[in-house]
């Protein structure tokens, strides 16, 4: 069990400006895992923009394994529509989707987690246009693990939802026929 107060969040996004790679890298790993325990999750979602932006910098610079618990926090923070929009400003998307392209298996998946709560989002799906995100997606789905599998059909079907240029352009990437495949198999 974990126990969180409040104000720890702030000293661990403090502790991601350090220079010190190892520093960064376990306050990382523990703000993704304070994001895990449900009874905790508040104190990662009060640090809201703050915790972004330090989560999207590890996102462009840190190490695999810092990419993928940035991932994890992230996903809590990306149900907020200002958070979405901080995250498609600031290039995140892009990030994102190549972490879903070239990532760990478990970066992978995570990252297709936090995209998939994007893609909820209007605003912000022209994102996903401009950085060939149905492309990337459409990838994943063909060859990513089950999680990020399942991930990417669902952002897909969030991109798609209520948008019939979304749907055209899935069609023209031959979207139909690698989601067809995945339900034959």
């Amino acid at each position: 069990m974990i126990a969180v107060a409040q104000g720890v969040v702030l000293v661990l996004v403090k502790l991601l400006d350090s220079s010190l790679f190892k520093m960064k890298e376990k306050a990382v790993s523990l703000i993704s895992r304070i994001s895990l325990v449900d009874s905790s999750k508040h104190v990662v979602i009060v640090e809201g923009l703050l915790l972004l932006n330090h989560l999207l910098r590890v996102l462009d610079s840190g190490s695999a394994f810092a990419k993928e618990k940035a991932c994890v926090a992230l996903q809590d923070l990306t149900f907020s529509k200002e958070n979405a929009r901080a995250i498609g400003y600031r290039g995140g998307i892009s990030s994102l989707l190549e972490i879903s392209q070239v990532g760990t298996p478990g970066s992978q998946a995570f990252a297709t987690g936090v995209l998939r709560n994007l893609a909820l989002f209007s605003e912000i799906k022209e994102n996903f246009i401009e950085e060939n995100g149905v492309g990337v997606l459409l990838g994943v789905v063909n060859s990513g693990t089950t999680l990020a599998q399942e991930n990417a059909i669902g952002c897909l079907c969030n991109l798609v939802s209520d948008d019939e240029s979304f749907k055209l352009l899935v069609f023209r990437e031959d979207g139909v026929q690698c989601l067809m495949m995945k339900v034959l198999v």
